[in-house]
């Protein structure tokens, strides 16, 4: 199967279309991909802790 971006644009356009409306500096769009991978890791490492916590209690017996 064929992958599409956007609205059904092959993968490159839908980015240089985006690009090309969109007058952001490559440092603001860094910024935000690093600002978006952290909400991301904080969310899994939540996800884990809470998956950890349930396995403790589960070992342990507890409800």
């Amino acid at each position: 199967p064929l992958r599409h971006g956007a609205g059904g644009a092959p993968p490159g356009a839908a980015g240089a279309a985006a690009a090309g409306s969109n007058p952001r500096k490559f440092s603001e769009k860094i910024a935000l991909q690093k600002q978006r991978q952290a909400e991301e890791t904080a969310a899994f490492e939540e996800v884990m802790m809470e998956l950890g916590s349930t396995r403790v209690r589960d070992v342990l017996g507890m409800p």
